[in-house]
């Protein structure tokens, strides 16, 4: 029987498009580059459906087979636009909601993402976010690599068993995280991937906050 989010003690998020709604953002910064090189842009429609980590793939996706030191140097030039603009982001309908209701039913809270580790800690700062997170756990470089090795640390040191948490992700390597970290995993179908990419991981998927509020 599937259980209700009220019925965990601790829930793990991912930030960049589960808390954080900036698909649009990531899109719009992954076509400035694609014009500035001469290739044609994706819309958000084909972004979400190629969308994966390790996010090189995502540049082979579109085209490009780009070496370890030219993704580098891609990566660069995402992330200054991507930074540029990340003011512009806010978070997803019903997110603070969910939180501060998941707050009174006695859940405690920590992102694991693969956002840069000081980038999302200003970033949780500038919601005010970071006074309710016991533990923010970011990627050590700007590159968004795999986050299965954190995840299998990510709970050391916390009072809670791996059946009473729960892992909240937008993508399919979310609930390769959550495999690692041994709990459950819900995934959100309003970020970085297409739904038709959530179905079938074994793991339930929701289109938004929204059907999480009512069980919260």
């Amino acid at each position: 029987m599937r259980r209700r989010l009220a019925e965990y003690r601790h829930a793990v998020w991912d930030w960049n498009g589960t808390l954080l709604d900036d698909t649009w953002l990531c899109c719009e910064s992954l076509n400035l580059l694609l014009r500035e090189d001469g290739h044609p842009p994706v819309d958000p429609e084909r972004y979400r459906r190629i969308f994966e980590f390790p996010v090189i793939k995502v540049y082979q996706a579109i085209g490009f087979t780009p070496d370890e030191a030219s993704f580098r140097a891609m990566s660069v030039r995402f992330m200054a636009a991507y930074e540029s603009r990340k003011h512009e982001c806010r978070l997803h309908d019903g997110a603070e909601a969910l939180l501060d209701a998941l707050t009174r039913r006695g859940l405690t809270h920590s992102v694991l993402s693969a956002y840069e580790r000081n980038l999302l800690a200003a970033t949780l700062r500038q919601f005010g976010l970071d006074g309710r997170i016991l533990r923010a756990c970011g990627g050590q470089d700007i590159h968004a690599g795999s986050k299965e090795e954190r995840a299998r640390t990510h709970l050391e040191g916390m009072a809670v068993g791996r059946s009473e948490v729960i892992y909240v992700g937008d993508t399919a390597h979310d609930a390769e995280a959550a495999a690692a970290m041994g709990v459950d995993c819900v995934l959100v179908a309003h970020g970085h991937q297409h739904r038709a990419r959530l179905e079938g991981l074994g793991v339930r998927v929701v289109d938004g906050f929204g059907e999480l509020l009512a069980e919260a």
